[in-house]
């Protein structure tokens, strides 16, 4: 479970970047859009980190549930 949080713990620390592309993105839109477009895209991201998580829960979840199953008989 230690690797999970730390996986958790270095996709939210790197969650706060934007991709160059983002970036370069963001840099093109007008003034008034810009505040929008980068909450967008950090919910998105926000979102896929979400996604990861419970994705690689559900594995951890079915490995475990396979274990007791092969001790179970």
């Amino acid at each position: 479970m230690s690797s999970l949080t730390g996986i958790a713990n270095g996709a939210m620390s790197g969650m706060g970047q934007l991709s160059a592309t983002q970036t370069d993105m963001l840099s093109k839109a007008p003034a008034e859009m810009k505040p929008f477009l980068e909450a967008q895209m950090k919910m998105q991201k926000e979102q896929e980190l979400n996604q990861l998580i419970t994705q690689m829960m559900k594995q951890m979840h079915e490995m475990a549930m396979g274990v007791i199953r092969n001790i179970g008989g």
